[in-house]
């Protein structure tokens, strides 16, 4: 089969070299190059990066609506479009011109939008998984080809919930490609949306109660990431649990724990600027840290 593969973010590699291995990929569409790093180096999309090292016809476009691209993609003659983290809308023309799916990261109609991941780890949800839809000009509210569940790990972050989901990916769209089944469609009422985040969304209330406080750092790692100010050092919690020591806001308890508005929370993981990640019993090692010490929201 000839398939078209749409995608920019590295939750659709997997997939991808799936399809390369088992069908004929006749082309690869992808955003431009950005701009990244400390140099502000132009740098490909992972999945550019990974199509240009194997080969692959690949095109670059911010817009992949305009009549260049459809013409383009047309000639191509293909039989499925894959769409998976491409961040861009495509129009009913694209759509309709071939058969079109797409790669959810989340079991629809849950969490909707931009970031479903870190919305199912933030929200306490215990399972996750990967939804094949066709495409549709409301977001993400096509009919669902095929879903593969996963439990949510106690201690799993954002991140490496997202690698697991990714590698659900390929088995689950090979078969939606070869069996074509009819899509069921999603119930509206239980439509939740995950919307886009930002560096302002990191902030941390220690306010709230230690699973809330923990969910959250879990939830936003390892991007954008939360930040404590602990004795003078600016650090991104990597990972936390809750625990159920309690003493005033911030303060650094007797069992090392991090007091919140209700419990504390136990830092698994944590980089300290200019540092490499470590845990709380390897920071404390190198450093005084009195019980009592208060620990505030780095800004």
């Amino acid at each position: 089969m000839r398939i078209a593969f749409l995608g920019s973010g590295e939750f659709g590699l997997p997939t991808l070299q799936k399809l390369v291995e088992t069908h004929s990929v006749a082309v690869v569409v992808t955003s431009p190059d950005r701009a990244a790093g400390r140099n502000r180096k132009p740098t490909a999309t992972p999945i550019g990066s990974w199509a240009e090292q194997s080969g692959l016809q690949l095109l670059k476009t911010t817009n992949v609506n305009t009549p260049e691209m459809l013409k383009e993609i047309s000639a191509l003659k293909v039989d499925a479009m894959v769409v998976i983290a491409f961040g861009q809308k495509l129009s009913d023309e694209l759509i309709q011109a071939q058969r079109t799916m797409n790669l959810h990261a989340s079991l629809l109609p849950r969490w909707r939008g931009a970031s479903p991941v870190n919305a199912a780890v933030i929200h306490g949800d215990v399972t996750s998984g990967v939804s094949v839809i066709t495409l549709a000009q409301k977001m993400d509210a096509g009919l669902v080809l095929g879903q593969q569940s996963v439990a949510i790990g106690g201690k799993e972050t954002a991140g490496e919930l997202h690698d697991r989901l990714a590698l659900l990916g390929p088995e689950l769209v090979l078969d939606i490609l070869e069996n074509n089944p009819e899509g069921i469609p999603q119930d509206e009422s239980l439509v939740t949306v995950a919307p886009k985040l930002s560096r302002k969304d990191s902030e941390l209330d220690l306010s709230n109660d230690a699973e809330t406080v923990a969910r959250t750092i879990r939830g936003l790692s390892p991007w954008p990431g939360c930040h404590l100010n602990i004795a003078g050092v600016d650090c991104k919690i990597i990972n936390a649990i809750p625990k159920n020591s309690n003493g005033n806001i911030g303060e650094v308890l007797e069992d090392g724990t991090i007091a919140t508005g209700s419990g504390s929370i136990e830092i698994l993981e944590m980089k300290p600027a200019g540092s490499r990640a470590m845990s709380w019993k390897d920071f404390s090692n190198g450093r005084t840290i009195p019980v009592g010490t208060i620990c505030g929201v780095a800004s």
